[in-house]
């Protein structure tokens, strides 16, 4: 007995001594309201509240040596045995944690993977996503690495507590992953950054903040943050310098598909026509009509030697199918482009009217006049079997007054390219007059090999760009531009392209651009350049995408848009596409290549000139998918807390508001309460089928949209335990309140129905419901 108790005695007193042996190597760090426990071996860290609450910061790494510890109430620094510094201080509110590097490496840190609630993360517009939440783990089971540039659109992430949040803010954005995984049973990340041989100054660091528990003071202690340094332009701010940017206020964003000269629906007859090219083809004399077909099988004149491979079955069969019709529509299309379209011999017979005869005339013509005289050749040699040249290419002039008629004041307009403008300078024209911002799509990301380019915007007029200005990986091959062809130019060496195509594109006068579309800019999509001699970083990267895209806004007071639009694009741009619905499922091969799959989303080209699958085609999602990206009870609108009056963004171009049926209507009550516009693909087929849903959208959205979006977002919560009612409030002057959920919600007396909203004027205290 006697023994058992000395025993039990000596157990204990080891216990305490090994207490006091591990609580030695912790270190605290306070500041009077917050406190720290540090462990530098394993560098983890734990935040302690007033009250005493627990919050872990990062759990333990790999001990590692530790020397050089230095230390005073609010600060600590040390050096690790491969490397790497680490300071770390307290700041009235906030942990400072800088990690330094004297080579390359890289380093996990901070490890996330205690007991937290959720995760509120800027993936896209914003997520809340439960930790415990079995379908999302899947998901990140297949997706566990993110990029911190390219997938978070602002610089931050918090773990989501009981009371209260940790809120991350990233100090530097450049060549960090989030990888996610299981523990315990939840959702668990590792922040991985890499200090790479292209830059000089390797560090990284954190501030992290111990805030309420929503998703309010989450945005807003970001904001604060960005605010520090670099101030948030308003878009009122930015309309000082040029007021078209208030053409985007309570404006939808529509991509207007008239990149062709002609499509079968603008021959007015058929029958005629074919009879009239059967008769000219038989004559003995040269005319229009023989020499376009000599044209259709020049080289390169793919649809044009096509169409000439099925003449035959064309004018033996009675009926002129579909295929016939897209396929001579091509091949004009073709034959249109090219500047020997007219032929002397072949027109001396046709009368010609004045605007004809003055493009004759004319020694040298620009590719716009060039298109508009070949237009008008052939309307000419066709007399009264085409409809009115302006009319031409699918989407009329009087589609401009039929939107306006319909309600829409204010409507952003995109073009394929800059070609479509050439071809079409009236639609152009008679949007901007009508108070329309209309413009092109623009890349600067891929350059293909000279005389091979696959697009337009892959061609440069320094042919050396291609050899001498490409990104080469640390793998020492050139890193591939879009869908593997070609390679992507540096943007770095990019500067006096981009110089050169703005001003053979503006130089001519009658072009009436006043907004313009660049491709990836806003993407994060940055990259290290090891090129041996002239290494350049991802933050050099970045910083010639944001000068580039601001020399075309500022030469040519042009209302700039990009892809996406993460924020540090903010203060340059005026609009982003991609940040509420982003592109889903790259690699899935059923979305993407399966044609014969109910999921596939379509092919990039029409046959026909029309819309392209890939935008007008509508598809259903898969469960993963819609979950993932739709299901409202994860969707938080964290970059409008942030920007909302400093930035519009809106769909990627992939996923427009009509894109998936089943959720066109929530996508509808989404757009109203985030403040977001809806954005279509039409041409006067789309326009005319889908006019009523747009017009009825339309006119709600603008309504709150121009008052919104010169106001801060000041609030957003869950009014349901189910996170399916939701509410935001702009300033003090406007709040929507969105019911996602199947049955009513009564909210101050109102009734909302199921999949419907409730607009709250705060100043004139008058209710107004939608349902879509």
């Amino acid at each position: 007995m006697k023994l058992l108790k000395y025993f039990l005695l000596f157990i204990l007193f080891l216990a305490f001594s090994l207490g006091k042996a591990q609580n030695k190597q912790l270190i605290r760090l306070s500041d009077g309201k917050l406190k720290v426990d540090v462990n530098p071996e394993t560098f983890s860290l734990t935040a302690i509240d007033e009250k005493g609450k627990i919050y872990v910061i990062s759990a333990p790494g790999p001990k590692l040596k530790v020397s050089g510890l230095k230390q005073d109430a609010t600060q600590l620094s040390w050096d690790f045995s491969n490397g790497l510094t680490v300071l770390l201080g307290l700041h009235h509110g906030y942990l400072d944690v800088n990690i330094k590097a004297s080579d390359t490496t890289h380093l996990i840190w901070p490890r996330v993977e205690t007991a937290f609630k959720a995760l509120t993360i800027p993936l896209y517009q914003g997520k809340y996503i439960p930790a415990q939440d079995e379908k999302w783990q899947a998901h990140f089971a297949k997706n566990s690495t993110i990029s911190g540039s390219q997938d978070l659109s602002m610089q931050f992430f918090a773990t989501n507590f009981e009371d209260k949040a940790l809120v991350y803010v990233i100090r530097n954005m450049f060549n960090n992953e989030l990888e996610f995984y299981t523990h315990a049973g939840r959702l668990a990340l590792q922040f991985k950054h890499e200090f790479p041989l292209t830059v000089k100054d390797k560090q990284y660091g954190f501030r992290v903040y111990l805030v309420h528990n929503d998703p309010v003071s989450i945005a807003k202690t970001y904001k604060t943050y960005v605010t520090e340094n670099n101030p948030v332009i308003t878009l009122e701010e930015k309309a000082r310098d040029n007021a078209n940017i208030r053409k985007l206020y309570g404006a939808p964003h529509i991509y207007i598909w008239n990149n062709e000269f002609i499509v079968a629906e603008d021959i007015r007859n058929w029958k005629q026509l074919k009879l009239k090219i059967i008769h000219d083809l038989a004559a003995v004399p040269m005319n229009p009509t023989k020499w376009i077909f000599k044209l259709f099988g020049e080289n390169g004149a793919e649809a044009g030697q096509e169409f000439l491979a099925a003449l035959d079955e064309f004018k033996k069969d009675e009926y002129i199918s579909k295929y016939q019709k897209g396929l001579l529509s091509r091949a004009l299309n073709e034959a249109l482009k090219r500047k020997d379209f007219y032929n002397v011999a072949s027109w001396k017979d046709i009368e010609l009217d004045s605007t004809t005869r003055s493009l004759l005339s004319k020694g040298q013509r620009n590719p716009m006049e060039l298109y508009q005289l070949n237009k008008a050749l052939l309307y000419n040699a066709y007399d009264g079997l085409l409809k009115p040249v302006k009319d031409w290419g699918g989407a009329p002039t009087t589609m401009i007054d039929e939107m306006q008629q319909a309600g829409i004041k204010h409507a952003w307009l995109g073009l394929n390219d800059w070609v479509a403008g050439e071809i079409h300078p009236e639609f152009v024209k008679k949007a901007e007059e009508g108070g329309y911002l209309i413009g092109p799509y623009d890349s600067y990301h891929s350059m293909h090999q000279p005389g091979h380019e696959k697009w337009l915007t892959a061609k440069f007029e320094d042919t050396s760009l291609y050899d001498n200005a490409f990104v080469l990986k640390k793998n020492g091959r050139p890193a591939t531009g879009f869908l593997g062809q070609g390679r992507k130019l540096n943007p770095v060496l990019s500067l006096l392209a981009v110089q050169q195509r703005m001003e053979g594109l503006m130089k001519d006068t009658a072009h009436e651009f006043n907004s313009w579309f660049i491709d990836c800019d806003g993407t994060g999509e940055i990259l290290d350049d090891y090129t041996p001699g002239r290494m350049t970083d991802q933050q050099q990267d970045l910083e010639a995408r944001l000068k580039r895209m601001t020399w075309i806004r500022d030469q040519y007071q042009l209302v700039i848009g990009t892809e996406v639009g993460n924020d540090f694009a903010a203060n340059t741009i005026a609009f982003g596409h991609g940040m509420t619905t982003p592109v889903i499922a790259w690699d899935d091969e059923d979305m993407r290549k399966n044609k014969a799959s109910e999921y596939f989303i379509g092919a990039y080209y029409a046959n026909d000139g029309g819309i392209p699958g890939r935008y007008g085609l509508q598809a259903p999602l898969k469960e993963e998918y819609q979950y993932i990206y739709f299901d409202n009870r994860f969707n938080l609108p964290l970059y409008q807390l942030v920007y909302n009056d400093a930035v519009i963004t809106s769909h990627h171009w992939e996923w427009g508001s009509l894109k998936v049926p089943g959720e066109i209507k929530n996508t509808a009550l989404k757009e109203i309460l985030y403040n977001v516009p809806p954005l279509y693909h039409l041409d006067q087929v789309a326009w005319t089928k889908y006019r009523e849903i747009i017009s009825k959208q339309v006119k709600i959205f603008a309504q709150t949209h121009e008052m919104a979006v010169k106001l801060e977002m000041t609030g957003f919560g869950w009014l349901t335990n189910d996170r399916l009612v939701q509410q935001t409030t702009f300033g003090k002057m406007l709040e929507v309140t969105a019911n996602f959920n199947n049955s009513p919600f009564i909210f101050k007396g109102q009734t909302i129905p199921a999949h419907s909203l409730l607009i709250h004027n705060l100043l004139t205290d008058k209710y107004e419901g939608y349902q879509p």
